[in-house]
């Protein structure tokens, strides 16, 4: 697989700015172009040999330009790009290069992540795949690709087109074996042939697919509006390329937007900090919360905890955006997360036996907590020892983002959180819950896998290990997902509050005792299941609407950026409402005061209601020309 970026237009409206020079050599920031950012971006992925296509009069900008051959072909004003690659492709076989191409205009900026889902998706494909974009933006919707899709195919582009399913991005895969087709296009086409040529003649054959992209960001540079717009979401596009495919949900969602700032900020002013010095100051801190913590200062102690689980990512990110990775930095930061999370659980457990060891000290409660702590921490450790040696990245963040979460910034929140509330079991229980299940995953996966390659001893392979064809979801399998999870999530509630009841028993006639803290494992492991299947209703009901929106983008004339706008605002509504009863349940399984409770319910409830005035606002701004016709009949 090779890289190729066309690069071999005339930039006639940007004049101003290039003076003459190639659009793509425009800074982002001082000392990086347009260029540099793409190539980056390829090498990133693993496409090393990448090729850039101009016109002979602009060979000379790109000379000596590091990591890239140039092509020069012959172009005029007013030739389409798939002239334009024809010829390269021509050039490359006279010269014995023929491989799948990864083609990127030199124009475009996006996110590495875009980059990553074309090359996973394609790879191997003998079909032509883009990268498509369902959220319209107006000004790009003006310029952009047009594209129309049927199902998991494109069925027609075009620039003239309504923007009925989304646009191209400017990143297409095209296969060695669809070359044929090129030459039959631009030996009907001509000079002026284009890439939405060749798309609409392999889509009558059924192979053009696509990458849903939506929600990633990119910018198409045409005007010097674009160029302006391009260097702001430049810095946003690299913080977000600074997030792993392995990062936790609270990493992904919290630490990462807190982290990222800080390293872009850095990054920005041109201050270098050695990766391995910020390692070490992130240890400082995390070696300090365990102190507070086993001196009794919970609060202070969560607090430091959950400021060494956000400043964790700074050393990588800070190694990444200055090319100062080192395979040293990586060990050592793994090595030093290690010793912080022992020596936190370390300090809680000093706590929990502070609390259990007070006369008569019962043995069985001594050796039920000590077992506790002992797979909490085991667990901890070969979370990481695991991630690390598995060689399927992909199988390893498939698992980390997946219930139960165990990466370290979802251990590292739940100790603080328990901690700062004086349950220290329940950081316990979750986290050896939580990293025996992913270690019993990954094992039984990768046994899957050598089973599957005859490296294991022959046993029939579980079905739920065989890989799923991909099929267009329908409105009523959706619905039925959605009133499974919302009949299972009735059930669990019901089953939570009696768990919480026996809990308040025991505590009450009994204090601490055995079946305290089995009454409490019980009900810990229900409302996590409690937050996982509401997690999954709203995932649903998501996809419920994202089905929905073709027809009524269609029928009701509302673009799908403002559809989508109300749906996220909606999908907020519903998630905050399904958190109202476990956030009471884990109020009253803490022990927490009735008043206390009413009101973080007003809270919730309040947030609801300016959620919803918001909605009716985007409401009536979507429907606002139906409105006005409407009052103009009366």
């Amino acid at each position: 697989m090779i890289g190729v970026i066309l690069a071999a237009g005339f930039a006639t409206r940007l004049r101003s700015i290039t003076r003459g020079a190639p659009k793509s050599l425009i800074e982002l920031e001082p000392g990086v172009t347009v260029l540099d950012y793409i190539v980056n971006a390829f090498h990133e992925v693993g496409i090393n040999k990448i090729y850039v296509v101009t016109r002979p009069d602009a060979k000379h900008f790109f000379k000596g330009f590091r990591g890239v051959d140039v092509v020069a072909v012959d172009v005029v004003e007013g030739d389409g790009n798939l002239w334009t690659l024809y010829q390269a492709i021509r050039y490359l076989r006279e010269m014995g290069v023929e491989d799948d191409i990864v083609l990127s205009m030199s124009d475009h900026i996006y996110e590495v992540a875009m980059l990553k889902k074309l090359v996973k998706a394609s790879r191997g494909s003998q079909k032509l795949y883009l990268c498509l974009d369902r959220l319209i933006r107006g000004r790009d919707a003006v310029e952009g690709l047009k594209i129309i899709v049927s199902g998991e195919t494109i069925v027609l582009s075009g620039k003239d087109i309504p923007p009925y399913s989304g646009i191209d991005t400017g990143l297409f895969y095209i296969p060695k074996t669809l070359f044929s087709y090129i030459e039959k296009v631009v030996a009907e086409k001509g000079r002026k042939a284009a890439l939405s040529d060749l798309i609409n003649a392999l889509a009558k054959e059924n192979l053009v697919g696509y990458v849903d992209v939506s929600g990633h960001l990119w910018q198409d540079i045409d005007t010097p509006e674009d160029v302006e717009r391009a260097r702001k979401l430049y810095w946003r596009i690299l913080a977000r390329n600074l997030v792993k495919e392995s990062d936790g949900i609270v990493s992904r969602y919290i630490n990462r937007r807190i982290s990222t700032a800080i390293s872009i900020a850095l990054y920005k002013a041109k201050i270098f900090i050695h990766p391995n010095i910020v390692s070490l100051i992130v240890f400082a801190v995390g070696v300090l919360a365990s102190a507070l913590i086993f001196i009794g200062s919970n609060i202070l102690g969560a607090t430091l905890a959950i400021l060494s689980s956000i400043l964790d990512g700074v050393d990588g990110e800070i190694a990444r955006l200055f090319k100062a990775q080192t395979r040293f930095g990586a060990h050592l930061d793994t090595v030093l997360d290690r010793v912080v999370d022992t020596l936190i659980m370390a300090a809680m457990f000093y706590q929990v036996l502070l609390r259990i060891l007070t006369p008569p000290v019962d043995v069985l409660q001594l050796i039920v907590h000590t077992l506790l702590f002992s797979l909490a921490v085991l667990g901890s450790t070969y979370v990481s020892y695991v991630s690390n040696v598995i060689e399927d990245k992909e199988l390893v963040a498939r698992l980390r983002n997946s219930f139960p979460w165990a990466t370290r910034d979802v251990r590292l929140t739940v100790l603080a959180i328990a901690t700062a509330l004086g349950f220290y079991e329940a950081g316990f229980m979750y986290i050896a819950f939580a990293s025996w299940i992913f270690i019993a995953r990954a094992m039984i996966s990768l046994w899957g896998k050598e089973a599957k390659l005859g490296k294991q001893f022959s046993l029939p392979r579980p079905k739920w290990l065989e890989p799923k064809p991909l099929v267009k979801p329908s409105i009523s399998v959706v619905a039925e997902e959605l009133l499974l999870y919302i009949a299972l999530l009735i059930i669990l509630v019901y089953l939570a509050s009696m768990a919480i009841d026996k809990v308040w028993m025991y505590q009450t006639s009994r204090g601490l005792h055995l079946y305290t803290l089995l009454w409490q494992f019980i009900a810990s492991i229900e409302i996590a299941f409690i937050a996982y299947l509401a997690y999954n209703a709203v995932k649903a009901l998501t996809k419920l609407f994202n089905i929905l929106r073709d027809a009524i983008v269609e029928k009701l004339w509302v673009t799908p950026s403002v559809y989508q706008r109300i749906v996220k605002k909606a999908i907020v509504v519903v998630a905050i409402a399904l958190s109202a009863h476990p956030v009471n349940l884990v109020l009253a399984f803490l022990g927490v005061e009735r008043d206390v409770a009413e009101v973080a319910n007003y809270i919730l409830l309040a947030l609801i209601l300016i959620m919803l005035v918001f909605i009716v606002i985007d409401t009536v701004k979507a429907f606002e020309h139906h409105i006005m016709r409407a009052i103009a009949r009366k």
